[in-house]
């Protein structure tokens, strides 16, 4: 040191302030995220989708799916990507003729980190049997992303709590 600064020394106190004060120059690290914000900010979404969906309108539903979404249907293999998800809604929807149609979340959690987050709850589904209509009542899973600014599903898991046809 004395051959760069002859007349200085770095003393313990000296050292410390340094160090102080490099310390004070780092940014300020970002807030942590607003979880109960969030969570509203999903369950929008959410509510956004199902009426969607109620209303049968299935391209605005897709437009909340991930390009990249899997789903996992009861009784079927598991789907990738909206063009298949939203065969899928036609399927559904269209094939069973679905007369009815609701969602109700049960909970939402927010990951600490605020850009993912997930919610459980149960459906009911109300559509067309060999007999006349049959009411369905089952339960799902959905993972939310927030991808540019906008949150999107990127997992969803449902099945139906009906027990499964017996063959014979």
């Amino acid at each position: 040191m004395d051959r760069f600064f002859p007349r200085a020394r770095l003393t313990l106190p000296v050292a410390g302030a340094l160090l102080l004060a490099s310390a004070g120059c780092r940014p300020a690290a970002p807030p942590p995220p607003d979880l109960a914000a969030v969570e509203t900010e999903v369950r929008a979404a959410s509510t956004s989708l199902v009426n969607a969906e109620e209303a049968g309108d299935f391209d605005t539903a897709v437009g909340f799916y991930a390009p990249d979404a899997i789903v996992q249907p009861a009784s079927a293999p598991q789907i990738q990507g909206t063009e298949a998800i939203r065969d899928l809604y036609d399927q559904v929807f269209e094939e069973m003729q679905v007369q009815e149609m609701e969602g109700t979340t049960t909970a939402i959690t927010v990951a600490t980190s605020g850009d993912m987050a997930w919610e459980y709850g149960v459906n009911r589904l109300v559509f067309n049997g060999p007999n006349g209509p049959v009411t369905d009542m089952g339960k799902y899973l959905l993972v939310w992303t927030k991808r540019d600014g906008a949150w999107k599903v990127a997992a969803l898991a449902f099945s139906s709590d009906a027990a499964p046809p017996s063959e014979g």
